[in-house]
């Protein structure tokens, strides 16, 4: 029986001394023990409990509330406590019918051994240890899933934005381009060359106006070059040349 498990057994009988040598058999194992005289009282006292007891021993033959009767509504208050009904040979029909409802987990054979009571219970506290570790487990892997679930929906709401981000910057670079493109067909780059030869004063107009004259013989030449290959006439020389 592990130690970081603190077991507390209820003990249901009439006979307060049978319950009373059950009790003491219960800390011989290393359990806390309550003792009750009836399943009424039994019911109210599970009702109370800060927490679950770890196993129920419930005699049978009780006056008022019989064992099985009392299992099975100790069953509906308190589902992962383990319970055990104590009876003897003449109550067969009980048994059978408390096992067929889930009511018990076993049955207890009167008269016991009390060391064979002592590692029946034993078995029954680690299966309770079992029971209470899933729910453990459950509750943890449940808030795991929670908290996984938040930060996958603040990463998709992060990357939304992120995205919007990219896509804004995407227009702006995009007008950015055309505002270059437009720039460069409006651009009249043979006055800027002529603003800066004259500013730097490498040409006078009279050296602009015979450099014009060479750019456009030299353009005639190819043109007329172009359309003698092409099957086409044009004049020997420039028109008012």
């Amino acid at each position: 029986m592990a130690d970081k498990f603190d077991h507390t057994v209820l003990i249901v009988d009439d006979e307060e001394q049978i319950g009373r040598a059950l009790g003491r058999l219960m800390k011989s194992i290393g359990a806390k023990y309550v003792y009750m005289e009836s399943g009424i009282e039994a019911l109210d006292r599970i009702k109370t409990a800060d927490k679950p007891f770890s196993l129920i021993l419930s005699d049978q033959r009780m006056p008022q509330m019989e064992g099985s009767v009392f299992l099975e509504k100790a069953k509906e208050i308190a589902p992962d406590t383990i319970r055990f009904l104590i009876t003897g040979y003449a109550d067969v029909d009980a048994v059978t019918d408390a096992v067929n409802k889930g009511s018990i987990h076993r049955y207890i054979a009167k008269p016991w051994d009390n060391r064979v009571l002592a590692e029946t219970v034993k078995a029954g506290l680690e299966q309770h240890e079992l029971i209470m570790e899933n729910h453990r487990l459950f509750a943890l892997a449940k808030e795991q899933n929670t908290k996984l679930y938040t930060l996958n929906t603040d990463l998709k709401k992060s990357a939304a934005v992120h995205k919007k981000a990219i896509i804004q910057k995407d227009k702006q670079i995009l007008e950015l381009n055309k505002r270059l493109e437009r720039g460069f067909e409006n651009r009249n780059y043979i006055n800027e060359i002529e603003a800066l030869l004259k500013e730097k004063q490498l040409l006078d107009q009279g050296k602009l106006n015979s450099l014009y004259v060479a750019i456009i013989a030299e353009l005639y030449e190819q043109f007329q070059d172009i359309a003698t290959r092409n099957g086409f006439e044009m004049p020997e020389s420039i028109p008012g040349g």
